[in-house]
């Protein structure tokens, strides 16, 4: 039985959301996925909205695909470049390929969607019959009065009463469940600014030789700034829309609010008098606009705090966001998953305190620190000079996209619930009295005639076979010991699964063993003097003979455990494919097939070629000097202490004479698969096959084949400091 057939009787939590906006309808996939009994109360009727489009970028849509929703499906499209027109004279101030840049740094694209699509395909995921899990309840027309914290219940304005085990405040910026929450009667106020927004059909903007330059590159954000007022455009529905907000100071235009909600209908002829000395072409989009809406953009201080009993606030109701780098979605949907993630089938009531406590802890700086920079970007220049403050869009924008809410919050609550188990530890296999090292024969040293009379007459060989893949960074961050970090900013990563077979080994007696292991490229480690080493980190070598683990480990430090490994290659330039089992269960798969010749290109120390440099975007990344891997040797009889931990370096090794590749095959044709199993089939292995089946791969980007003559010496390992 697995850890989901194990909670499959547990009861479900009984959860109230409190608005059925993007936060509260996102937060309603996610628990229902996660089993939950979902009920959702919102004020209004939920009519269609219209003339509002929304930003997905790669932090936010990665989140919506995990849920099982691709924007592209509904209409969005891919963001592909950035450009900023002079405001007065129209002139072309940058464009940036945003798209290009994206390939090389994010998991996931940034699409541009309209609003109500994305809002009407949220509402159908959590409340249609279609899904996993029940679907939610949604109660239309039901204002809350009175919010519980403490029991997590509300009370309507009708003075029914709800009870769940847990609340979730989604009722957007003027929220009535914050006022439960000590330090939440904070009350939005005006920015100082408001925004016209309207869409326009693409083709009508294309057929005008007055607009048409504005529409020219299909995906495109465009803005006109100004310095206390802007335009930004951009498409969505598939192009055939372009949305437009137009802001500008909340004085030239309060005279015509009279709610301030979003619905709100604005002047056409205030608007043209508020941007009646931008370029004739920006005067001739707003012309196009009809009933423009326009509502003031409100902030607010920041909560002391997102969360007080059984009550956790998401989205705009815990922090509310301008619109200067369309983080508020993103944000909300942000929320909504890592609360989720924190809450799986399993989950008792009284966990909820701590467990939205953990939910704070993931949430609160980040969105406050994204908060502060939208505020920041949204600000005049007159101001930011004032203020001796100066805009780095990039990075924000690395800030921003760099994250993937659902792996940080699963590793934040695998980390909490280790901590409260006082058994917990951190085991690692100890050899005892003398033993061979790795690569040489005991009381030999390589050099000796009977080492070269081995060699010579039973050559070491080795067989490579390795399969590189995109992942998420964030998830593999979490593999990552103290010291070490991605080189990249974005949150695209790689990482590679590597078998290797050695046969003639003379410190085995001319024998061999396989092995095979996760290497994470792209790594860095910083030293205590700030010095930084780059390499690929090796996470886990599971290997089928037990001394090349006991060596391997006491003194080369590399994280091995035992494993059949079952390596079949069918024929010349045929498929092949790599089996992993534990007294035969098996739990890991590699499949690679359309192998082909191909030249040798220039191999990193994982047996890849190293990926193309230069381009747009970040500098490209230090060269790679070799492979890094973590000891770690606990306490005997004191839990949770270490005797020694540290990082252990290898650096590339010059080719040896002796290397002699023979045979080098590539294909993209290639597949990784792990099952986890349970304590019962993998019980020694389970909790790290758990964390390689989780592994995301988002896509092969090649696989090799290589053969050849000599091993290379590990004895160069070395502790970094």
């Amino acid at each position: 039985m697995n850890d989901d057939d194990a909670h499959s009787t547990s009861r479900p939590l009984h959860i109230l959301i409190v608005g059925a906006g993007i936060g509260g309808l996102s937060a309603a996939i996610a628990l229902r996925q996660q089993g939950h009994d979902v009920e959702i109360y919102e004020q209004s009727k939920l009519s269609q909205e219209t003339g509002a489009a929304i930003h997905l970028a790669s932090n936010a849509n990665g989140l919506l695909r995990r849920l099982g929703l691709r924007v592209e499906d509904i209409g969005a499209v891919e963001c592909t470049h950035v450009t900023e027109y002079l405001p007065y004279n129209g002139e072309l101030k940058y464009q940036i390929d945003v798209k290009t840049i994206g390939d090389k740094l994010w998991a996931h694209p940034w699409h541009l969607v309209h609003r109500a699509h994305l809002h009407t395909a949220l509402r159908e995921m959590a409340t249609g019959p279609d899904g996993k899990g029940n679907p939610a309840k949604l109660h239309l027309g039901s204002r809350v009065k009175l919010a519980d914290q403490e029991n997590a219940s509300i009370t309507l304005e009708d003075g029914t009463r709800v009870q769940g085990d847990l609340l979730v405040g989604a009722d957007g910026v003027h929220s009535r469940t914050r006022v439960s929450i000590p330090g939440g009667d904070k009350k939005p106020f005006d920015s100082g600014k408001s925004a016209f927004r309207f869409l326009i059909p693409t083709e009508a903007l294309a057929s005008d030789t007055r607009t048409a330059a504005a529409v020219a590159k299909p995906g495109s954000l465009t803005m006109w700034i100004a310095e206390d007022r802007r335009v930004v455009m951009y498409p969505c529905l598939n192009n055939t829309l372009m949305n437009f907000i137009c802001i500008h100071p909340s004085k030239e235009s309060e005279t015509d609010i009279t709610g301030g909600g979003w619905q709100e209908t604005g002047s056409k002829d205030r608007m043209l008098d508020i941007f009646k000395d931008f370029h004739p072409s920006v005067k001739a989009i707003i012309e196009k606009a009809e009933e423009p809406k326009l509502w003031k953009l409100l902030d607010m201080e920041p909560m002391p705090t997102f969360i007080s009993g059984r009550l956790a606030l998401i989205g705009d109701a815990a922090h509310p966001f301008l619109p200067h780098q369309g983080q508020g979605g993103g944000q909300a949907i942000e929320d909504a998953v890592s609360l989720a993630a924190l809450l799986p089938l399993g989950t008792s009531p009284d966990d909820i305190p701590d467990r939205i406590k953990i939910y704070e802890e993931c949430r609160f700086e980040r969105s406050h620190k994204i908060q502060e920079f939208t505020r920041t970007a949204g600000k005049d220049a007159t101001e930011l000079a004032k203020e001796g403050k100066k805009l780095d869009m990039m990075e924000y924008q690395l800030y921003n996209f760099n994250h993937d809410a659902w792996d940080y919050s699963k590793n934040a609550l695998q980390k909490s619930l280790e901590a409260q188990d006082p058994k917990t530890r951190f085991r690692s296999p100890l050899s005892f009295g003398p033993s061979p090292g790795p690569r040489r024969p005991l009381g030999l040293d390589p050099s000796h005639p009977t080492i070269q009379a081995l060699r010579k007459s039973k050559p070491e060989t080795s067989t490579n076979y390795s399969v590189r893949f995109k992942s998420s960074r964030t998830y593999l961050q979490n593999l990552l010991p103290p010291g070490f970090a991605f080189t990249s900013p974005g949150t695209l990563a790689f990482a590679s699964i590597m078998c290797t077979t050695l046969d003639g080994m003379t410190w085995l007696g001319g024998g061999g063993y396989s092995y095979c292991g996760l290497y994470i490229h792209g790594v860095n480690y910083t030293k205590r003097d700030g010095s930084k080493i780059y390499g690929t980190f090796l996470s886990v070598l599971f290997e089928n003979l037990a001394d090349p683990i006991i060596t391997g480990r006491a003194e080369l430090g590399m994280p091995k455990l035992f494993a059949d490994i079952d390596v079949q290659h069918h024929g010349e330039g045929g498929d092949c494919s790599i089996s992993l089992s534990w007294r035969g269960e098996l739990f890991g798969k590699v499949e690679i097939s359309k192998l082909e010749k191909e030249e040798r290109a220039a191999v990193n120390s994982v047996g890849h070629s190293e990926p193309p440099q230069g381009g747009p975007g970040p500098p490209p990344s230090p060269p790679e000097q070799g492979l890094f891997c973590y000891r770690y040797v606990p306490a005997v009889g004191e839990p949770g202490k270490v005797d020694a931990e540290y990082a252990v370096f290898l650096p590339k090794a010059e080719p040896q004479p002796s290397a002699d590749p023979s045979e080098t095959l590539a294909t993209k044709v290639a597949s990784v698969k792990f099952e986890a199993g349970d304590w019962q089939s993998l019980p020694t292995l389970h909790n790290i096959v758990k964390g390689l089946a989780e592994v995301p791969i988002y896509g092969i980007e090649e696989a090799r084949f290589t053969k050849g003559l000599g091993v290379e010496d590990l004895t160069a390992a070395k502790r970094v400091e």
